[in-house]
């Protein structure tokens, strides 16, 4: 006689309430940690107190909002990404040459536009929309795309 197989029935998961929460839009409590991160980087930059993790944190923010305009949330967004990343090339310059990272007034401007675009996005599509940018976004970093641009240590 041949054994049966005893389907696993998981009481923890609701498969209704998940298929909820991934359809909504990103919960406040959830946003709000990431505003606070992205907020902090921001005040760094004016400061003049940034270091590699806020630049990190202003670029992928840059490269988030990027992946969401090529799929057609938001395709306005397209300009200030560009100026963004070119002030963010130009800090990281500096950074390599003088070891202190900032920014100019403009790039502090298109810095905060760019937050104010990407928070219009990412309360615009529902929380999976989200995730599945945010995961484009990680493998593109982790596989050290071409396309990103990342900070190397001072030599």
């Amino acid at each position: 006689m041949r054994k049966k197989t005893k389907r696993k029935v998981y009481d923890r998961v609701c498969p209704i309430t998940h298929a909820i929460v991934g359809a909504s839009v990103t919960d406040e409590e959830t946003l709000n940690v990431l505003r606070k991160k992205e907020q902090g980087s921001l005040e760094a930059f004016r400061t003049g107190v940034a270091e590699k993790k806020d630049w990190n944190n202003i670029n992928t923010v840059a490269q988030l909002a990027e992946s969401m305009a090529q799929a057609n949330i938001g395709p306005e967004v397209m300009v200030v990404v560009k100026i963004a990343e070119m002030h963010l090339l130009e800090a990281k310059e500096r950074f390599m040459r003088i070891g202190k990272m900032g920014t100019t007034g403009l790039g502090l401007q298109a810095m905060k536009d760019l937050l104010e675009y990407h928070e219009l996005q990412r309360t615009a599509v529902s929380r999976s929309a989200y995730e599945t940018h945010v995961n484009r976004v990680r493998n593109m970093i982790q596989g050290k795309s071409p396309k990103i641009k990342f900070l190397e240590e001072k030599r």
